[in-house]
């Protein structure tokens, strides 16, 4: 169900119902020694994929260049101006929408995209958009309990969410032999957090990441394997199914969200 594989009529058929795109977000940027700079942006593809194959939706090519500004010390990023950023993802959001879609789900694999697609979201409600739009942070409150337990009882080290046990295993699941375990610096495992700013409690910085993990990797990366990234890849898959369903009959946001431009277009009459 990929936009780039569908004929026109398959296109304005999907469009028309149900109505639903799913837009993968991620980022180029260096995931250690051992893992690609599409890191993200393939294992989001392969879990809208899996999951619209059993929804029915249709998936935006995936876009590559979130904000990723707090890794931009390493070869290999991208990024680009934030105003520039937001207006791109308002225009193409507005384009999806132009062409029949009435709810778009942005599925991010990136933790430096999440304060940025709350931004964006927020400050596009006035603008009497013609979409509803929802962000899922790779499944981050979907699991069921069986799902959670499933995937710790996979892992065999602790989950620090970049480039470790847990997403190498799963980058390695979805795109097979571009995985260098053999570069990764086995004596230097665990990486832990530096804590380089743990002096200053309740304090925020844009260096918080760096401060952590100057390398852009952490955990264990040499105990991943393409088993356990099917065990994790099959969870998220199975997760994102359920989103997509529960948001293909919601009518809350939809509905709140005209209620919202009502009274918004009532102000100063």
């Amino acid at each position: 169900m990929r936009w780039i594989d569908l004929t026109p009529r398959e296109f304005k058929e999907l469009a028309k119902d149900p109505g639903v795109c799913l837009f993968p977000i991620a980022s180029l940027e260096r995931h250690g020694e051992h893992l690609p700079f599409g890191t993200d942006a393939v294992i989001a593809e392969t879990v809208c994929v899996k999951a619209a194959e059993q929804t029915g939706v249709v998936v935006f090519p995936t876009w590559y260049w979130g904000q990723v500004h707090e890794a931009a010390c390493y070869d290999g990023t991208i990024n680009f101006p934030p105003e520039m950023m937001i207006s791109m993802l308002r225009q193409v959001f507005a384009q999806i929408a132009h062409n029949g879609f009435t709810k778009i789900i942005v599925y991010n694999w990136h933790g430096g995209n999440m304060d940025m697609l709350k931004f964006l979201d927020m400050s596009t409600l006035e603008e009497g958009r013609q979409y509803a739009l929802y962000t899922v942070n790779w499944g981050m409150g979907t699991f069921t309990d069986e799902e959670s337990k499933a995937m710790d009882a996979a892992m065999e080290t602790f989950n620090m969410g970049h480039a470790d046990e847990s997403e190498t295993s799963m980058y390695m699941a979805c795109n097979p032999g571009y995985t260098h375990l053999e570069y990764e610096n086995k004596q230097a495992e665990p990486i832990l957090p530096g804590g380089r700013m743990k002096h200053l409690p309740g304090v925020y910085s844009a260096l918080w990441w760096y401060a952590d993990y100057p390398e852009n990797v952490g955990g264990v990366p040499t105990a991943s394997s393409e088993e356990k990234g099917k065990i994790l890849l099959d969870n998220n898959v199975s997760a994102l199914v359920r989103t997509i369903e529960a948001i293909k009959s919601d009518t809350s946001v939809p509905d709140m969200q005209k209620e919202y431009m009502e009274r918004y277009n009532k102000i100063g009459k």
